[in-house]
């Protein structure tokens, strides 16, 4: 039997002489669509590439059939060559289950017949596939479901092209849309005949290489299988497998196996076909019940997938909708409040309103009615009633509504800020587009303070709902005359309520004289008011008092309607008196009694409170109760749920109270109600303010100070109580757990301070329950704090504390021990929620052992009387509390610019370089070299993408990769760099405007523009540079101002003069004073700018109507503001720098470092930092301020002197390389200096010598106890340590070589490596190797690499085992050599090489009796984060080296064997590799190898690696490590390397500037860190807060 005939069954051979495809061709073609297919005589195997078989409209689902080995996009699923069989294009878009359905064929390659001709094999295929798919426009551009099809190895295909999408965050989306996998016939396992046909093959020529990974058992397979079981769980699983062998000219056989054609995965549906390997793809007719059986499976599919989804998409707007609550910072009680307004409506009553002309045509928006309809009444007239009843028919009318409620007595329910985020949530649950904006400002982490109404509004509705709203809406706002800040309802939402804007607004409130006074600001074409009439209201009062007529007393009816009668006469329209007479009269037993409460009543209700009150004093029990119910109830921030007050009672009273609720209503039921969610108010605002006015006389009448201190001293009590007890032993768990504390914990916890800064400063009970909880339980409460995020608070209760400290100051010695106390946590607060924010939300327990010791030992926090042993820091002077993260000192290098981005602080110098950090850490990330002095920098917004001006250039980075973009020639002086979509725009001095079009190609200059200082379009040009300079892009605006004018405001949207602005002079004439700042407000709603004047005035100006609004005599020769426009921040003389609110101009924070002129300010993009240029020092700065949010009135943050400080800037020269010797620990220094100091403490012992520059390396030989340093100018140095003297610290003698390495090139010496017995040293350049002898001081040989990048991975090492050789590490072979002569002498292959890495750092180790290297790779030349991390087995290197061709004999040199394990493994799976930020050391015992790292948040971490040194291992211990301490971000900031030591009594030495600085016991302390998917390959998470 021929070879052809002999293997036709599956793999049909084509003719060796068979036209190959050109090379161009083989992966595949461009994306085609099918037609009407050719009968025969066409080209009937199809067509390469992705192939468009079927496109309806709107399609749901992609179906892509893929070949297999031997086949073609059409033949494969095509019994004969005519059209009619090709079943994917022509029986399934017939068939009406198919209609929404886009069909595609997918092919390739795989002509074997032509043998070994190519490279392709099924990875080059899958990943070309993945690329079809992904760059096809129909794919690509939709968002539909995916379902792959794929015969034989087309499945494999499939299988390799889905685990790369997965593997690949760029392929994120497209392989979250691949739902389903269909293998027919797939031999996942491989196949016999696969073996067979290599066979024959490789007798004939070669078999390709997707033929050999056929092969049963092939290690491709396994791979394939092995990686694909981690990606299944994402996709449905259909394997269909052949039951008939497949007959071909005598031979018949089982192409591929069930066995081979199943995955056995559990959720895997394995359905066998009648079919062979041939016939399971193609069928005879659509009858077929091969056919049928794929068909319904198919459909099948489908139909569970738009089901799941759709089910999917239900949950997810549940879960949207808890989400977005949360991120709103909302409660369960609006519906409550909605629904108790509802139940408290008697049936019948509030119909009249409905009959309103004016209300109906509000309510149909007819257009000559305004947007607000204002809806007066007197106190207690059934408002709130009301108000639920026009919700009620406005949703019956089908209207869309929402609703708000406010409570004076509630605070959490008396801000307009609530009332805000409660209608956008609102809003967003009925309306998609509000609720898909929401979200997308909340996914792209928009910040929105949750108590600033102001910036709730700009950032929710002007920039979110309003313009994405296209059907109208009303807001019905209950009470506004309760809201604490009801003005801004005027000042932000009215202006807004233009025609275009779908909003219609329904208000009640209460005729008070702030809302009168803006309501007359007001015409009647934006607002109508309307008064509810007693008249209007009596029907109601009487059907209310008709519903109770039951439980009045009367003889018959007529007396009963007699008295009905009375009643609703003497009611007045009052709503509640009505039903609290109702209550009286439902008590009254005689006809005396009834008399009694008619005609005592007047008609105010100060005496029914009086008669209340009269009633709970003349009760026989329970008055010291009643009393404290109701001081509780008038004085705190909010309504008390029964259980809270329960909790207080039972500290307060000593007594439990088990039906609380029901003895509320029995004692006070009166003047306090109960409503349906369990919580506790005042009946009414009126029984506040008459229970706490001062001229009541009554035991239960409410002294407010006095009430106060009560309140604050029950919180304390409980506060110091066992419940919040610190731990004694660093435990890493969360605080106690929520079950075991009092319901009256999180009350207690919030608002005790508030009610401090209330209380009596003459009180001593409370001064010690105050010092109390200060000294004990302090730490618990931060703890909470943390756990809940709410650091927020810490600055609150700082400033309540300060205000309660200042009234005891008055009346006391302010050197007293407790006043000293808490006059220190005011500061501590502050300090550590701005220091240790990121420590205390990752870990909140760290405040119990982990974050005292990094503070000032004079701090209140060390004071705290946690028993637990603490974790230790030695050898740093004691520190101050200091609101500087760092200071960036470039030596002699000016600073010039900065910026900052999303992701980097960007600082520009005088010599062209430009220096990138992480602005959280301040730690460096890589250095740009633009080539001459920064002028200008910007940031793209949220992007990475970076433009910088010199004074000839402007050129555009890519941060991440460190690559120009686009560069183009300067303006003469560049004021501003600005981009506005894909254009780069620059304002130069000469009053032009420059612009590039980024998206052409080439980017292409636009016609410039000019900018005039008065209308007159034939103005003459100014040729003078402007004094000052300010662009706003959200205004669309400049400001510019010239010597002896105006300020000029430029419009850029129109291009054309605006108007000029200033501070108005005494005449009432615009100033043309010299000016040296201007700064505009960038939020887009807030439309003002800041002059600074050369005169001392800091004025605040309208510029768009040129009103001046606030002044200020405050000096500031820079400015910049916050970017949502709340602070604005001057640099003046004498190095102050002041925070003010930017509106108000009230100073809320000042600090002062030295007398160096400010250059520059700016606000980081979360506007949580501010960073200063001044010489040649960038300083970052964290006010407390800045966490602090927007407070309101009663729980404010008051830092107008809340820090001036000098901390000044102590020059220390910065350690700079560092060695673990046995005479301790030697540090290298900036200043030259070779310093020891004691591992013990870190304390300083002596210098030991110096050199003329900056120490770049040292070295301890053990041996020979010497130290080798090299400089930075490569002058090495060799000192000796010969004998112990009386102190027992080491002597040093004269060096044993000082010299110097002078080569070609002048490269700095980047490592050395130290033959130590055989008396040589080997140092390394970047292009460069210098083999030394110590004895003569000279150089031996030398090897020169060029500029061969390729070699910047190479390091060299001393051999462990044998002291005559040395290894060198490149980026694919290990090589040995020998110290004498210089001579390779083997080498071996790595199996995992690293290009384009270079060493960051290494470390040396020993584990299971194996010497081994670590290295710690990064990017060459580029970016500091870490991106690989390796361990190399250098006792391997011997065993399985490869001798050299006529190399020397080498000791010990064995052949090369089989068994012994790759010399190289990757250590850390990507979960953890990617959280790496530097490698601190290695500790190892005898049961276990722990790399040490510090991790993206600063924390010191621990994995054990000694699982991970197997040849089967590249994942260490998994995806989880532990976490251990962490350290403050300034240990580090503005360095690129940390210089850290692990000491063998597990003390973990850093240097931290010019000290030594060793953490002992934070081993002790351990948590483990699990990651899950959330934390895949790809991007990487840095360092924030």
């Amino acid at each position: 039997m021929d070879q052809k005939s002999k293997f036709s069954f599956s793999f049909p051979l084509r003719r060796l002489t068979s036209n190959p495809l050109s090379e161009s061709e083989r992966l595949s073609r461009a994306s085609t669509v099918s037609g009407e297919t050719a009968q025969a005589g066409g080209d009937w195997k199809g067509t390469l590439g992705l192939n468009l078989l079927h496109a309806p409209s709107e399609p749901e689902f992609d179906l892509v059939f893929v070949h297999g080995l031997g086949g073609g996009s059409r033949k494969t699923w095509s019994r004969t060559n005519l059209s009619k069989d090709f079943w994917p294009a022509e029986w399934l878009p017939r068939d009406p289950a198919f209609n929404q359905v886009r069909i595609h064929s997918y092919g390739y390659d795989s002509d074997w017949v032509k043998g070994n001709d190519n490279c392709l094999n099924i990875h080059h295929i899958g990943k070309s596939f993945l690329m079809e798919l992904a760059t096809s426009p129909h794919i690509n551009g939709s968002s539909t479901r995916i379902i792959l099809i794929g015969h034989s190895m087309g499945g494999l295909v499939i299988k390799k092209a889905y685990m790369l999408a997965r593997q690949d965050r760029l392929y994120k989306s497209l392989a979250d849309r691949i739902r389903a996998i269909f293998f027919l016939g797939t031999p996942h396992r491989g196949s016999d005949s696969a073996r067979i046909l290599k066979n024959v093959l490789q007798i004939a020529s070669s078999a390709p290489a997707y033929v050999t990974e056929l092969v049963r058992g092939s290690g491709s397979l396994q791979a394939i299988n092995d990686e694909f079981r981690q990606f299944s769980h994402d996709v449905e699983i259909w394997s269909f497998y052949e039951t008939q062998k497949l007959s071909a000219k005598g031979f018949s056989t089982l192409i591929v196996d069930p066995e081979s054609a199943t995955l056995g995965y559990r959720d895997e549906r394995q359905i066998p076909m009648n079919a062979d390997h041939r016939s399971i793809c193609k069928f005879q007719t659509p009858q077929d019940q091969n056919y049928i059986i794929i068909r319904n499976s198919l459909v099948s599919s489908m139909t569970g997938l738009s089901r799941s989804e759709r089910v999917s998409a239900a949950e997810s707007r549940v879960d949207q909708s808890q989400s977005l609550k949360d991120w709103l910072g909302l409660d369960e009680s609006i519906e409550d409040d909605l629904g108790t307004a509802q139940e408290a409506r008697v049936g019948g009553t509030c119909e009249w309103f409905l009959r309103k002309a004016a209300y109906r045509d509000w309510r149909d928006a007819d257009p000559r009615a305004p947007p607000i309809f204002w809806l007066f009444g007197k106190p207690a007239t059934g408002k709130s009633v009301l108000s639920g009843f026009v919700i009620e028919k406005l949703q019956e009318h089908g209207l869309r509504c929402a609703y708000y409620f406010f409570k004076h007595g509630d605070n959490s329910k008396s801000k307009f800020s609530t009332c805000l985020r409660a209608l956008a949530f609102q809003m967003a649950l009925e309306d998609e587009c509000v609720r898909e904006k929401l979200l997308s400002l909340q996914n792209g982490a928009t910040k929105v303070d949750l108590d600033n109404e102001r910036s709730i509004w700009r950032t929710l509705f002007v920039s979110g709902i309003l313009p994405v709203l296209k059907e109208s809406y009303i807001w019905v706002l209950d009470a506004l005359d309760e809201c604490s800040n009801a003005v801004a309802f005027f000042e932000s939402v009215v202006p807004k309520l233009a025609p275009t804007v779908p909003l219609r607004i329904f208000v009640t409130a209460r005729q008070v004289p702030e809302l009168l006074k803006q309501i007359s600001t007001l015409g009647p074409s934006r607002i109508l008011c309307e008064q509810i009439l007693a008249d209007e209201t009596l029907p109601d009062i009487t059907t209310l008092v008709n519903s109770r007529a039951g439980t009045l007393l009367a003889d018959d009816e007529a007396s009963k309607a007699e008295l009905i009668e009375k009643v609703v006469q003497k009611s007045n329209g009052s709503f509640l008196w009505t039903r609290l007479v109702l209550d009286e009269l439902s008590n009254a037993f005689s006809e005396e009694d009834v008399k009694k409460v008619l005609d005592e009543v007047p008609y105010g209700m100060e005496c029914l409170y009086r008669r209340a009150l009269s009633s709970i004093e003349q009760a026989t029990r329970g008055k010291e109760l009643a009393k404290a119910i109701l001081g509780w109830t008038a004085c705190t921030t909010r309504p008390l749920m029964v259980q809270e007050l329960g909790g207080a009672l039972e500290v307060e009273l000593k007594s439990k109270y088990p039906n609380l609720g029901e003895t509320v209503t029995t004692l006070c039921g009166q003047l306090v109600t109960v409503d349906k969610a369990g919580r506790i108010q005042m009946i009414h605002e009126t029984a506040r303010e008459f229970l706490t006015d001062e001229k009541l006389t009554s035991d239960l009448a409410i002294r407010v100070e006095e009430s106060h201190t009560k309140i604050a001293k029950v919180c304390l009590e409980y506060l110091t109580g066992d419940e919040l007890k610190p731990p004694r032993t660093g435990r890493r768990t969360p605080g106690p757990s929520s079950h075991k504390r009092s319901p009256f914990f999180t009350y207690a916890w919030g608002a005790f301070s508030y009610h401090l800064a209330l209380a009596s400063p003459s009180d001593n009970d409370l001064l010690a329950l105050v010092n109390s909880f200060l000294k004990i339980n302090i730490s618990s409460w931060i703890e909470h704090t943390a756990l809940v995020k709410s650091l927020t608070l810490m600055v609150r209760v700082a400033k309540d504390l300060r205000q309660y400290t200042e009234l005891c100051v008055a009346q006391r010695s302010p050197l007293s021990p407790d006043l000293q106390r808490m006059k220190a946590w005011t500061t501590d607060l502050q300090r550590i929620a701005a220091k240790f924010s990121n420590a205390l939300i990752t870990s909140p327990t760290a405040i119990h052992f982990l974050i005292p010791p990094f503070c000032p030992t004079t701090s209140a926090i060390n004071d705290t009387s946690t028993t637990g042993k603490r974790l230790a820091i030695f050898g740093l002077p004691n520190p101050q509390w200091d609101d500087r993260l760092s200071c960036i000192d470039f030596e002699q290098e000016k600073t010039t610019a900065v910026c900052y981005g999303a992701e980097y602080l960007a600082v520009g110098l005088i010599r062209g370089r430009i220096a990138l950090y992480h602005p959280t850490s301040c730690q460096e990330f890589r250095i740009l070299h633009h080539g001459e002095t920064i002028t200008r920098l910007g940031f793209k917004n949220t992007s990475d993408v970076l433009v910088s001006c010199g004074s000839k250039t402007i050129k555009i980075w890519d941060v991440r990769s460190g690559q120009i973009s686009h560069t183009f020639s300067a303006p003469r002086k560049c004021l501003e760099l600005w981009f506005e979509g894909h254009y780069l725009l620059a304002a130069s001095n000469t009053s032009e405007i420059l612009s590039w079009d980024l998206e052409s190609t080439p980017p292409r200059a636009m016609p410039k523009r000019i900018w005039r200082d008065s209308p007159d379009e034939d103005a003459t040009f100014l040729s003078r540079p402007p004094a000052v300079f300010s662009l706003s892009i959200a205004h669309q605006m400049l400001a510019v101002a010239y010597s002896g004018q105006a300020i000029t405001i430029w419009d850029l949207e129109d291009n054309a003069y605006y108007g000029s602005c200033g501070k108005e002079l005494a005449t009432g004439e615009t100033s043309t004073h010299p000016l040296q700042a201007l700064q505009f407000n960038p939020n887009k709603t807030i439309e003002i700018i800041a002059a600074s004047y050369l005169d001392g005035d800091l004025v605040i100006i309208d510029p768009f109507n040129n009103i001046e609004i606030k002044r200020r005599r405050l000096s500031c020769h820079t400015l910049t503001a916050s970017p949502d426009g709340r602070f604005l921040a001057g640099g003046g003389a004498g190095g102050v720098i002041q925070i003010l609110e930017f509106d108000t101009l009230k100073l809320v924070y000042k600090v002062r470092t030295s007398d160096l002129w400010i250059k520059e300010l700016a606000f980081s993009h979360d506007g949580m930092q501010l960073a200063d240029l001044r010489g040649s020092q960038c300083n970052v700065w964290t006010p407390p301020v800045l966490i602090g949010g927007s407070i309101d009135d009663d729980m404010s943050a008051d830092t107008s002197d809340t820090y001036t400080d000098d901390p000044g800037v102590h020059k220390v020269a910065k350690v700079t390389a560092v060695a673990l010797a046995q005479v301790g620990i030697i540090c290298g220094k900036e200043d030259g200096s070779v310093s020891l100091y004691d591992v013990t403490n870190g304390r300083f012992t002596r210098e030991l010598y110096h050199h003329k520059a900056s120490v770049r390396i040292l070295d301890w030989l053990p041996k020979t106890k010497a130290i080798i340093s090299v400089c930075v100018s490569n002058r090495i140095q060799a000192w000796s340590f010969d004998h112990l003297r009386s102190d027992k610290s080491w002597e040093t003698e004269r060096p044993k070589l000082d010299s110097r390495l002078k080569h070609e090139g002048g490269y700095a010496i980047t490592h050395l490596t130290s033959g130590e017995e055989v008396g040589k040293l080997l140092f390394s350049t970047r292009q460069s190797d210098h083999l030394w002898d110590i004895s003569t001081a000279a150089e031996e040989s030398h090897l020169h690499y060029g500029s061969d990048e390729r070699e910047r991975t190479r390091i060299w090492l001393q051999h462990p085992t044998s002291p005559t050789l040395l290894v060198c590490i490149r980026q694919d072979m290990a090589e040995i050599y020998t110290w004498q002569g210089w001579k390779k002498v083997a080498s071996v292959q790595l199996s995992s090489p690293l290009p384009g890495l270079q060493i960051k750092s290494l470390a040396r180790y020993v584990w299971a009796r194996e010497a081994r290297v670590l290295l710690e790779l990064e990017e060459i030349d580029g970016s500091t984060e870490t991106q690989q991390i390796v361990s190399v087995a250098l006792s391997n290197l011997l065993s399985t080296g490869q001798a050299a061709p006529s190399a020397p004999a080498a000791p010990s040199l064995a052949p090369l064997t089989s068994d012994v394990s790759p010399p190289i493994a990757t250590l850390l799976p990507d979960l953890i590799l990617h959280r790496v930020a530097h490698i601190v050391g290695i500790h190892s015992t005898a049961n276990a190898c722990k790399l040490m790292f510090l991790d993206i948040s600063s924390w010191v971490c621990s994995v054990d690696i000694g699982a991970g040194l197997s040849p089967a291992s590249a994942s260490g211990a998994g995806n989880s490590y532990a976490r251990h301490f962490f350290i403050p971000y300034d240990w580090f900031a503005g360095s690129r390397r940390l210089f850290s030591l692990v000491t063998e009594s597990r003390g973990v030495v850093f240097a931290k500037g010019g000290d030594i600085a060793v953490v002992k016991g934070g081993l002790n302390y351990s948590e483990v860190v699990s990651l899950g998917d959330g934390l895949v390959g790809g991007a990487r998470p840095r360092l924030r807060l």
